[in-house]
């Protein structure tokens, strides 16, 4: 019988600034710009970086386009997958699953709160790139 020996990856964590943001200061952001929370919030505080921070951090998060399986693993799914690896690796909890609609249709993309906006981000491949037009309608707090 043989033995088998597995190691952890070794992942660089950059060097980031980090800041915290009351889960209700972030929900009135939210709903400033008409965008709805349509489960309760989970919770008290919510950790972000600036710009330069999230430079750093994003490219990490981008997820490999070849998960992708029709109605099994789309966009929804790329988008809470990325959302769970940023506050996983990174302990950033402001890496939303946000739905809303694109170019494209409806669809699951990321917002993410710099510290006086909030930016878009699509997990799978593009980054923040071809993004201009996404127009976020529900997040997940």
């Amino acid at each position: 019988m043989s033995k088998f020996k597995t190691q952890t990856p070794i992942i660089h964590i950059p060097s980031f600034t980090e800041y915290k943001i009351s889960a209700s200061e972030l929900s009135i952001e939210y709903k400033s710009l008409g965008i709805t929370i349509p489960f309760p919030i989970s919770d008290n505080w919510y950790y972000f970086t600036d710009s330069d921070g999230w430079a750093k951090i994003l490219p990490d998060i981008i997820l490999k386009s070849d998960l992708y399986k029709a109605d099994k693993f789309d966009c929804e799914d790329y988008a809470m997958k990325a959302m769970l690896l940023c506050a996983e690796r990174y302990g950033l909890n402001t890496l939303r699953y946000t739905y809303g609609d694109t170019p494209m249709g409806r669809h699951g993309f990321n917002t993410f709160w710099v510290g006086d906006i909030f930016q878009v981000f699509e997990p799978n491949t593009l980054g923040l790139s071809g993004i201009k037009d996404y127009k976020p309608i529900s997040v997940l707090l």
